[in-house]
């Protein structure tokens, strides 16, 4: 209360006695309950921790002073404490007398004894002695004239102590220094650190400088290395190698099923193309979904297509495949019972990438699977697919060609790994994938966590252990359509909609549903501005409507005509084609905008000059301007038609040809007639 520390002795329904904690001199005194009580509901007083605790509950050793000297105590006063007649004035002054005449001692004793019992827990470790305090354990020492530590036996010199001065140059070498990412020896920072006392004490000879062991102590006595350990390290490595575990991934499980961890990563090997094998098509990405609870792999995909969405979502929509018939397209024959997996897991944790945005919203909504992202650079939070992916193709590298090796070239004129590769992609898919039926039907894990309830005479096995949680724990998977999950697997956008169709990333779409919705007719069409849309990146060709709210629905959607430019093109190459057209477009238009620019000039220097040569008319009658408009327009007619008429020009020879009539002598001219008259006539009264 307020700056006192108080501890309650005792109490009854009316009446409860306190004593001061901090003072010599305190005595119990009493409080009514009903003042407590208010005072602890306004917040006048709080409880704390008790600050006695690390004294009262330690362990004595037998036959030590501090055992002696309690057991004394407590001998002297334990009749004495039971008494409550203690907590009155009166009544406490005869039974102190008692004690004092029993045990031949002072009243100061007597009370010194019985407030350490009240004040420090009333126990009887409450009467151990403050010995504990004493030789200044853990304290530093102040060094003075004489030197501290044990005498010198090799080095010359006396040495010398550590000083405040030299204390502070002491941790600046070690904050700029040591405590960094990037850091030197112990011995350099040590060198640097007497540079710097060099420069401060000159006169100090080497002999007497602090020694490296002295730097060390310091080090070490100043810096927890939990301390030093975490600034040393990189926050992300640090988290990811050096920070003790305190748990397992199978405890955040429920059961098989429950939650999935997805990871990608690049295989350490180069194939060759399947229709010429003479060609090298580089390292495939294998994305892995592997079942926490049980290590189960319970979905796959091997291919060319980088870590990314579109890879990602053929690995997911692969976890309810039937893995028979995914097996036979391999060449490889299986009973249900070796891969018994196909279904849809609770929580999917991925790397900080693929899956986390907006693209997988519409699947997560669909068949309520919650998305969890790890953090950057946190491959720990995913170790138990990371681990895996290590293991898989442990398996598959000594006895394959083209993997890959730490230089191209293992030695000068050795020969390139990359072109011993011999695998094609399919026949490396059912090498991986008979690595994933061996590891969960017979791998079995020594250090598997196992949980609650798994009987002992249960191998650590993924596929055992599948079954078994299955059958105890969680159940049955969830099941869903294959297609409906690749649909909702799609990335989704907004598309615009207009006469002209349903219009996404400049290609326009058609579909029979939106021709009978009306949604494409013209002037009095019935459509929605926006629409949501499913798209496969990989093919440009189609698109999915989702016309309503429910996932389950949706309109296959094909390219119209208008778009026909991009049939069989990827989204990708729509992307660069349509960021290529809009880049010439807006350079044509700067550059229409620049030309535009001297048409206006030359524009305004025209009209310039002509007002400039035009007289001012006046003494006009606005009814007259009629017809002296009509008067002189005919007569700029005829001038523009004499000067635009077309004359060929008359080649002139030296000879003219003889003319030979061709009935008789008539002089009758047989050129064309002239038609200016009717083409041009009079355009009345204009």
């Amino acid at each position: 209360m307020d700056e006192h520390r108080r501890r309650l002795l005792w109490c009854d329904a009316e009446l409860a006695i306190w004593i001061d904690i901090d003072s010599t001199t305190a005595l119990p005194a009493s409080i009514p309950v009903t003042d407590l009580e208010r005072l602890l509901m306004d917040g006048a007083i709080q409880r704390i921790d008790d600050p006695f605790l690390d004294r009262t509950l330690r362990e004595v050793e037998e036959g030590s002073v501090d055992r002696q000297k309690r057991d004394a105590a407590w001998a002297m006063i334990t009749e004495a404490v039971l008494d409550t007649r203690l907590f009155e004035r009166q009544s406490r002054g005869r039974i102190v007398t008692a004690i004092m005449q029993r045990h031949g001692v002072t009243k100061q004793t007597v009370y010194r004894l019985l407030r350490r019992y009240w004040q420090r827990g009333m126990c009887k470790n409450a009467l151990l002695p403050d010995y504990i305090n004493s030789g200044g354990r853990g304290k530093r020492r102040k060094p003075g004239h004489v030197k501290l530590g044990r005498p010198r036996i090799v080095r010359d010199g006396r040495g010398s102590n550590i000083t405040p001065d030299i204390e502070r140059i002491f941790r600046r070498v070690i904050e700029e220094r040591l405590l960094k990412e990037k850091h030197p020896s112990v011995t350099d920072a040590y060198a640097a650190g007497l540079n710097l006392i060099g420069a401060i004490r000159p006169d100090l000879p080497a002999k007497e400088l602090p020694t490296l062991e002295q730097f060390r102590y310091f080090y070490r006595r100043e810096y927890h290395f939990v301390d030093t350990l975490a600034r040393r390290t990189s926050a992300v490595d640090f988290a990811k190698d050096v920070r003790p575990l305190t748990s397992t991934s199978t405890t955040e499980t429920l059961g098989p099923g429950h939650r999935y961890q997805i990871d990608a990563t690049i295989a350490d090997i180069y194939l060759v193309s399947e229709h010429d094998r003479s060609l090298i098509v580089g390292r495939p990405v294998v994305y892995m979904v592997v079942d926490v609870f049980s290590r189960m792999v319970t979905g796959m995909y091997v291919g060319f297509e980088g870590p990314s969405w579109v890879s990602a979502m053929v690995a997911l929509a692969n976890t309810v495949l039937d893995k028979v018939e995914y097996c036979r397209q391999y060449g490889l024959d299986i009973d249900a019972d070796d891969w018994p997996v196909q279904g849809l897991p609770d929580v999917v944790l991925a790397d900080k990438g693929e899956l986390n945005g907006t693209k997988v919203e519409a699947f997560s909504q669909a068949f309520g699977v919650r998305i969890e992202n790890a953090s950057a650079r946190r491959g720990d939070a995913k170790g138990i697919v990371e681990r895996y992916f290590r293991t898989a193709q442990d398996r598959f590298k000594p006895y394959v060609s083209g993997v890959v090796e730490g230089t191209t070239s293992r030695k000068r004129g050795g020969r390139d790994y990359r072109l011993d590769a011999s695998l094609t992609l399919a026949e490396f898919t059912k090498n991986i994938i008979a690595g994933v039926l061996w590891h969960n039907n017979f791998h079995t894990m020594s250090k598997y966590d196992r949980t609650v309830g798994v009987p002992a005479s249960l191998p650590a096995i993924p596929v055992k252990l599948w079954n078994w949680g299955l059958a105890n724990l969680t159940g049955r998977l969830r099941a869903a359509p294959e297609n409906l999950v690749r649909i909702n697997l799609l990335p989704h956008e907004q598309a615009t909609v207009s006469e002209l169709g349903i219009r996404i990333f400049g290609c326009f779409y058609t579909c029979q549903e939106a021709l009978k919705e009306g949604w494409f007719h013209r002037g009095q069409g019935r459509r929605p501005q926006k629409i949501l849309v499913a798209y496969d990146p990989r093919s440009a060709d189609h698109i999915y409507i989702r016309p309503s709210s429910n996932l389950k629905e949706y309109w296959v959607c094909d390219l119209a005509d208008r778009s026909r430019r991009f049939k069989g093109m990827t989204f990708w190459d729509v992307w660069l084609l349509s960021k290529a057209e809009r880049r010439s477009d807006a350079n044509a238009a700067m550059e229409a905008m620049k030309e535009k620019g001297k048409l206006l000039e030359t524009i305004e220097s025209i009209a310039d000059e002509a007002e400039e040569s035009s007289p001012v008319r006046s003494g006009i009658v606005r009814q007259d301007l009629g017809a002296q408009v009509r008067k002189n327009k005919q007569e700029e007619k005829q001038a523009e038609r004499r000067t635009t008429a077309f004359r060929p020009a008359k080649t002139k020879r030296q000879t003219p040809a003889e003319v030979v009539r061709i009935r008789g002598e008539s002089e009758d001219d047989h050129a064309y007639p002239d038609m200016t008259d009717l083409l041009f006539g009079e355009d009345g009264d204009e």
